[in-house]
């Protein structure tokens, strides 16, 4: 399928029954009386958050959650009536006071979200649909066992807020079973706590990705899913991975072609010089549509450090398959020189046919290639995709 309007130099496609497909099969590991959770974050991994929405919604998902409230009100403003949970704290009135407004379900994280909760719901006269969150050990914002009953205590007779759930996120549940179970444990006896002081919260919720994957009795009655609808397992090693299909590709139009001679140097700072004579084609990606843009966290182990080293000079030495590429006529052809932030080079061998305006498949960081990028949502087989080896092939951070 070619972008239709003819105009766009680059766009996404993203493949609707690939995502049915993820949402099937995260489905068939769920208990009936589960609820799933749905995380749109970062606009839904990259695949656009309105119409993954929207795709959900209409294969019977109607819980969402998103980090930050102007992720939510995009959603509102959008037409998705279904549940949004916020999983960041708000940090002034005017935030609450629209929260509210949309009927979003806030986090309760400390007092002072509390207190702040009460305040604007009263001004209101709205009730709020809340979940308390509990820090088991991730150490990013949470509630301790006796902070949570204090906050269930402020709240009893106020019949504007609605205690919906509680729930705490693992920190690293694809790698340390024990810390996880530790984890698991202390969320567990908060809940115990709660309920021996006459606090019962219908909703409970732990697992994310990688906990649902690898902990069935950690699922309790809700489950968060977000890396495993966008079609990627999440960091780690798991025993029976899901069918899972990629339902992105970016693309874009090769936009100059010419023939160059061996020796002749490609890029800034002549970082690469041909080894014989080839044709090369520009393509208008680079650094602002996250091509070869890498994330650089501090190494989990020693041995995850010498991967990175590895890594690192297989690609200087230009080993082929450490080698970014693009697609053409399903065959890859590796990207040459620099990067630049809007354009990039490739070598195709001379002789292979190639044309000024042909289509071509590029690796991008998901989350970064939005901006002014046209998406189209397409049906299997109309796009004729080859499966591009993306740079996101596993997303670090889990579901919220």
């Amino acid at each position: 399928m070619v972008n239709p309007d003819g105009l766009c130099d680059r766009w996404i496609e993203i493949d609707v029954d690939a995502v049915q497909n993820n949402l099937q099969q995260v489905k068939s590991k769920l208990d009936e009386e589960v609820r799933l959770i749905a995380v749109l974050k970062a606009d839904a991994y990259g695949h656009g958050a309105i119409e993954v929405a929207r795709i959900l919604y209409q294969n019977g998902v109607d819980f969402f959650a998103v980090s930050f409230l102007e992720e939510a009100l995009c959603l509102r403003r959008a037409g998705i009536r279904a549940s949004i949970m916020l999983f960041t704290t708000l940090a002034t009135a005017n935030q609450m006071e629209e929260a509210l407004k949309n009927y979003l379900t806030i986090s309760v994280t400390s007092q002072w979200d509390a207190d702040l909760l009460e305040q604007v719901s009263n001004k209101l006269n709205i009730t709020a649909t809340i979940h308390l969150k509990i820090d088991t050990g991730l150490g990013r914002f949470g509630l301790t066992g006796p902070e949570a009953v204090e906050i269930c205590r402020q709240f009893q007779n106020n019949s504007r807020i609605y205690i919906e759930g509680i729930y705490t996120h693992m920190a690293q549940a694809a790698s340390n079973s024990r810390y996880t179970k530790q984890q698991f444990d202390r969320f567990m006896k908060v809940v115990t706590f709660l309920e021996e002081a006459g606090y019962r919260i219908p909703v409970k919720h732990c697992a994310n990705s990688a906990v649902f994957l690898k902990y069935p009795r950690m699922h309790l009655n809700a489950v968060r899913i977000g890396t495993l609808l966008s079609g990627q397992h999440p960091v780690g090693d798991f025993a029976n991975p899901l069918l899972l299909k990629d339902p992105y590709c970016f693309k874009s139009r090769i936009i100059s072609v010419r023939t160059l001679p061996a020796g002749s140097y490609l890029g800034y700072y002549s970082t690469y010089r041909l080894k014989k004579k080839a044709q090369i084609a520009v393509i208008p990606v680079g650094y602002q549509h996250g091509l070869n843009v890498e994330v650089m966290n501090r190494p989990a182990s020693f041995k995850d450090f010498l991967k990175i080293v590895a890594r690192t000079i297989l690609t200087y030495l230009n080993i082929s398959r450490f080698q970014p590429g693009v697609y053409l006529h399903g065959h890859k052809y590796p990207i040459r020189g620099k990067v630049f932030m809007q354009l990039v080079l490739v070598e195709i061998p001379w002789g292979v046919p190639v044309e000024v305006g042909e289509v071509v498949e590029v690796p991008v960081r998901k989350t970064l290639a939005g901006g002014d990028v046209v998406r189209l949502y397409v049906r299997e087989g109309e796009a004729g995709k080859i499966r591009s080896e993306s740079s996101t092939s596993y997303i670090i951070e889990e579901d919220n």
